[in-house]
């Protein structure tokens, strides 16, 4: 029992901790970590976050948005491609002088390049304070601190991009606003034109106004001519020619006067028969909608005035707090902690297995 016992704690403890203090102290080998903290800003606005705002808690400095996408860019196949120029991935780390474990297969295809890259390069997004932490594993300091400077150049490319496509999007929907305004505002002039040309009058708040003028003057008329014929009616008999001439005046006057009421406030059922004051609401609706139309052409010109600016301007950029420096120790393997890892992990592969073992000899009943 004893002898068993002893061939398992051979077996799954120190057999494996033998192999993997041999690998780490003659095979392993050195990886440096290169370091780089920034963030995305944007030009002349205040960040908000409203969640921070009900909660009380920081809220984020750079767009949480924006972040998210340079992380989920670094961590993808767009960036090994794009860095391609600045390094051969497979050169750097498919390399047949570093260990097997450690190392990228020549022959790896794409799938397993992200894999690999994934491991060797960890970006962290701290939503407090909006900073994106990236380190870059690599077999030597150099190379690590390369990787690092060619990813923060795409990035910064990438965030150009996007603040360029937002620039660009805003300019082309202040030209299309800008465009439907003058044309609502030619619609709404050739409407009023059509109109007051088919009532072919310019302005019927003037021409009421004037009609109003005449019914009042013809008032005025009126009272003076009955006044000068009660006058005439007091010296001259009933038939005489200058009392029969007065009387005519006030009939003459009294007809027209009636005949410029009518006209004015004429309703009758006729289909295309209008009253003047329907003409006047109605211009006054195509006045209202034509000033609307004028505001907002307005409006639109001072819109893509300002499109016109910020596009000029660069609303996001990457912001460098921490730049990449050249490490001095390496970071892989990494004494003693990897050691300690080491020895734990075969200390619970060793009591995980005696325990199935154990539990394999009680239902056979060996003991």
């Amino acid at each position: 029992m004893k002898l068993f016992r002893s061939a398992m704690f051979w077996l799954f403890f120190l057999i494996p901790f033998i192999a993997g203090t041999v690998y780490y102290l003659a095979f392993a080998s050195n990886q440096y970590e290169a370091l780089a903290h920034f963030t995305i800003e944007k030009n002349g606005q205040q960040q908000s976050d409203p969640l921070g705002a009900l909660t009380g808690l920081p809220g984020s400095v750079a767009s949480t948005r924006d972040a998210l996408i340079i992380k989920d860019f670094i961590e993808s196949r767009e960036v090994i491609e794009r860095t391609r120029d600045d390094f051969d991935i497979k050169a750097l780390y498919a390399r047949k002088d570093k260990d097997w474990f450690s190392r990228l297969e020549e022959d790896a295809s794409i799938e397993d390049v992200l894999e690999y890259w994934q491991k060797k390069v960890l970006v962290e997004f701290d939503q407090s304070s909006g900073i994106v932490a990236l380190s870059v594993w690599a077999y030597e300091p150099e190379q690590a601190v390369m990787i690092t400077n060619a990813i923060l150049k795409e990035s910064e490319l990438l965030v150009n991009d996007i603040s360029k496509k937002a620039r660009e999007d805003s300019l082309v929907f202040a030209k299309q606003e800008l465009a439907m305004a003058e044309n609502n505002l030619k619609k709404a002039r050739i409407k009023l034109r059509v109109f007051r040309d088919n009532e072919k009058i310019l302005s019927p708040e003037k021409d009421a106004e004037s009609k109003l003028k005449l019914v009042e003057h013809l008032e005025a008329q009126r009272a003076s001519a009955e006044t000068n014929l009660r006058s005439l009616r007091l010296s001259y008999p009933e038939v005489s020619h200058k009392v029969k001439e007065a009387k005519n005046k006030v009939s003459s006057i009294k007809k027209q006067l009636k005949m410029e009421r009518e006209r004015s406030a004429r309703n009758t059922s006729s289909k295309d028969a209008k009253t003047m004051s329907a003409i006047i609401l109605k211009h006054e609706e195509l006045l209202t909608e034509q000033g609307f139309a004028e505001k907002s052409y307005e409006a639109a010109l001072l819109n893509i005035e300002g499109a016109r600016i910020e596009a000029t301007k660069q609303q996001r950029y990457l912001s460098i707090i921490v730049r990449p420096t050249l490490p001095e120790d390496p970071i892989r393997p990494k004494a003693p902690d990897d050691y300690v890892v080491l020895f734990l992990a075969c200390l619970l592969l060793w009591g995980i297995m005696s325990l199935i073992i154990a539990s394999i000899k009680d239902h056979a009943g060996w003991v």
